[in-house]
């Protein structure tokens, strides 16, 4: 049995369609306003610029600033800057001051900014970073506000006479000197003997650092302690403890052939107790 013949149908189909088709285009009519040239290449969509926001400019000038591989002087020029932008810099200022990831660096030129911009809003950022866990904050919280120069800032710093660093206690002592209250010569006067201050029985430098401050001050209040001073054992506090008397109440009773630098003696003792003493019964009034 033959096999059944293919079917043919779909060719003569498909052919006829091709041919209806190829005559419809050939008689549809031309535009008149076709291109005659070719169509130029797509144009390439040109390239953006990508605007991204600035660093914030104290910020900029403090990471300059405080950036170790520039010189002094163009340190110093940026911290000029920096201060010269006033009160729209302090809230960058204290972000960083309190951030405690900022660098040492970066904390201690963001204290001194701050204090020497100034203003009620740099005090009390200043005096927060006193309870700072960071000792550098602590310590460029000090510098800060003895450049601040606030009176108000004397409690406080009165209370960081009794920090657990050493450097803490003697810049407090600094600062309360420059700042000049009398008030702060009682808090001084107690901290003098601190045991913190001494370390195996020997005296520590914090404790010059009270004593000039007693004598920058000049209170009476703090004449009983810096008498007391005079018979130290360590001989550069009798000695600080000699010239703050003086700063205090203007007398000297040494004589003009005891040399400049001369230990503090027995006679330099027993001429101050007696003085003492004598004017301690009408000393009982502070004069501010």
């Amino acid at each position: 049995m033959l096999p059944p013949k293919r079917s043919t149908t779909l060719g003569p189909l498909a052919a006829v369609c091709l041919l209806l088709a190829a005559t419809a285009a050939a008689a549809e009519e031309v535009p008149e306003d076709l291109p005659t040239e070719a169509t130029p290449e797509e144009e390439p969509i040109p390239d953006l610029p990508v605007v991204q926001a600035s660093m914030d400019p104290a910020l900029e000038l403090l990471v300059q600033a405080a950036n170790p591989r520039l010189a002094e002087e163009d340190g110093q020029r940026f911290f000029d800057q920096l201060v010269a932008r006033g009160g729209p810099s302090l809230p960058t200022l204290a972000r960083l001051f309190r951030d405690p990831a900022s660098t040492d660096r970066e904390n201690w030129v963001a204290a001194r900014a701050i204090g020497r911009i100034g203003g009620e809003g740099a005090r009390r950022s200043l005096e927060s970073g006193l309870a700072s866990r960071r000792v550098i904050t602590r310590l460029g919280a000090i510098a800060g506000l003895q450049t601040l120069g606030d009176k108000e800032s004397v409690q406080p710093l009165e209370r960081a006479l009794f920090d657990q660093a050493l450097a803490v206690r003697a810049s407090a002592a600094d600062a309360l000197g420059a700042l000049g209250s009398k008030r702060s010569a009682k808090a001084l006067a107690q901290a003098l003997d601190l045991p913190a201050n001494f370390h195996q029985g020997t005296s520590l430098f914090v404790r010059r650092h009270i004593v000039e401050a007693l004598g920058a001050i000049g209170s009476i209040a703090g004449i009983e302690t810096l008498v007391g001073a005079l018979a130290d054992s360590d001989p550069s506090i009798a000695m600080a403890a000699l010239h703050a008397l003086g700063q205090t109440t203007g007398m000297d009773f040494r004589g003009s052939a005891v040399l400049s630098g001369t230990p503090v003696g027995k006679d330099d003792i027993e001429a101050w107790t007696s003085w003492w003493s004598k004017r301690r019964a009408g000393n009982s009034s502070e004069t501010h």
